[in-house]
């Protein structure tokens, strides 16, 4: 069963292509039989899974064997699964398909992170945002915390209309590129 399973792997002693050495990482037959399903499962939904940025559908490209090669070289084997803690494989810069060169072993929050950088949010959901945060009172070493922050942000005056105030905030909203006696205010 363990044969038909390992195909071209030896369990006892895995050589990377890309580093030419070898690591020795003893795997069970349970072990193993769990990475080839969270291999499988990766590959079957590649169907239902969203196109990338530019539209392109995303693909598994790699063997199993690559597969696990990549996670083997990364040391975080172990530490594989969602959410806070746990390491995915991710594609470099969210372009591409799953592919040898192409992907990278990082923390869970960190790829999520990066999907969401630069993400333009609809106001639908920012209505929402704010409606849910609507009536939260801020305790007094929370209030505390604000003032003494802004307190310390520098003093700064607009070259156009001479209004002095705190560096960022109204300030930066308002005055300087966008001052109300330069020229409209940008949409």
């Amino acid at each position: 069963m363990l044969a038909a399973l390992s195909r071209d792997i030896d369990i006892s002693c895995l050589v990377l292509a890309a580093d030419n050495k070898e690591i020795s990482m003893k795997l069970t037959d349970d072990e193993l039989r769990k990475l080839r399903n969270a291999f499988n499962v990766q590959k079957k939904t590649q169907a239902n899974r969203k196109p990338d940025r530019n539209g392109n559908a995303i693909r598994l490209t790699m063997f199993f064997e690559e597969w696990l090669n990549v996670w083997i070289d990364s040391g975080k084997i172990a530490l594989r699964g969602s959410g806070r803690g746990k390491f995915c494989m991710s594609r470099k810069n969210d372009l591409g398909d799953y592919a040898i060169g192409n992907v990278e072993i990082k923390s869970c929050e960190e790829n999520s992170r990066e999907a969401k950088q630069g993400r333009m949010v609809s106001q639908c959901t920012r209505n929402k945002m704010s409606a849910s945060r609507a009536g939260c009172a801020k305790d007094k070493e929370h209030k505390a915390k604000l003032s003494e922050t802004h307190r310390s942000l520098p003093q700064v005056k607009c070259p156009h209309c001479g209004t002095k105030g705190r560096k960022g905030g109204a300030m930066t909203r308002h005055h300087f590129d966008r001052c109300k006696s330069v020229a409209p205010h940008p949409a």
